[in-house]
């Protein structure tokens, strides 16, 4: 949820991020828009894809350099444990001393960026503390990615695609043998094609020119995956086999965005996101995605009695069907 401190920052990124942060806050605060407007399930994929692409431009401009060697390895996690683990551990600290169960009965899987395999395994939200599933999946990512560096140039891109497949295929396996739920959403080989995908944008950025009637055909289709992604999205709990495809259809549709955004830093969207409120607010993302749900948590029942949040199921039902 952070830009690595070597990469050159891409306001429009920023401005993304801060779109999905807000998404994830308003989810988990309660205020959420109607069906399949609601924001939050799906920024996930876009953090995942963030990472992909960042990481992946680090990594080339590693390889120009010569490659890379045991010290440059520690120095990079070092750097990004440094960012990480004083605002986790403060936060596990204080949920500890407040004597809140969650934070006293898994404090070490959390503090080990192991929260999404604590609840894939036990099949139970961490409370307050199930937001850092997505936190200690890209950190698992971030250990295994840099090993992109031990594959040839030429078939980097080639191995990004296969990542893609094998995840769609883990899903799809998940799925086949009735595997529960919450492993195939939580388990990192369930969303490497999200990064995998991030990484393959950060190939072509350098080759693709994106010309405006391009960016318009590409985002209808963009606009078209991601309705599908969301029809498919509430299929969750049928069975059906298409529920395998959910993120690939997610990851075509911001694919195509964050190219856009990057290719055409000049465009409408762009400068929108790239806008000083956004793009700050986008900085500040690990720490209010670290904080916010300690706050909901907090501030829950002021926001029910203000009448934000839609508790009751069968409103909630009618809502979704108005907006469908």
């Amino acid at each position: 949820m952070n830009h690595q401190g070597s990469q050159a920052r891409l306001g429009q990124l920023d401005g993304l991020r801060a779109i999905a942060i807000l998404g994830v806050m308003l989810h988990h605060f309660g205020v959420r828009p109607c069906g399949w407007w609601d924001w939050g399930p799906v920024a996930p994929t876009v953090f995942f894809m963030l990472s992909g692409f960042l990481i992946t431009e680090t990594l080339q401009r590693v390889r120009a350099r010569g490659g890379a060697d045991a010290v440059w390895f520690f120095g990079f996690h070092l750097r990004r444990f440094a960012r990480l683990i004083p605002a986790l551990y403060l936060l596990l600290a204080m949920g500890w001393l407040a004597g809140l169960p969650e934070y006293r009965e898994g404090w070490l899987w959390h503090a080990l960026f192991l929260t999404n395999m604590k609840m894939a395994v036990t099949g139970e939200w961490a409370a307050s503390l199930s937001h850092l599933w997505s936190l200690a999946m890209q950190e698992q990512f971030y250990l295994l990615w840099p090993l992109l560096l031990l594959v040839p140039a030429r078939w980097l891109a080639p191995v990004l695609l296969g990542i893609c497949a094998l995840a769609v295929g883990f899903r799809a396996a998940c799925l086949a043998l009735d595997v529960p739920t919450m492993m195939r959403w939580l388990a990192l080989p369930g969303s490497l094609d999200a990064f995998a995908m991030g990484g393959l944008l950060a190939l072509a950025a350098r080759k693709i020119e994106i010309r405006r009637m391009l960016a318009w055909a590409g985002g209808i289709l963009a606009i078209v995956c991601y309705l599908v992604s969301r029809a498919l999205r509430h299929l969750d709990g049928t069975g059906s086999p298409w529920m395998a495809f959910v993120e690939t259809f997610e990851v075509l549709a911001f694919g195509w965005l964050i190219l856009v955004l990057v290719r055409r830093p000049s465009g409408f969207l762009a400068r929108a996101l790239a806008s000083r409120p956004l793009a700050f607010l986008g900085t500040l993302s690990y720490g209010l995605f670290i904080w916010h749900m300690l706050v909901a948590s907090a501030l829950g029942h002021w926001l029910d009695a203000w009448g934000l949040t839609v508790k009751d199921a069968l409103l909630q039902r009618t809502l979704i069907l108005l907006a469908s």
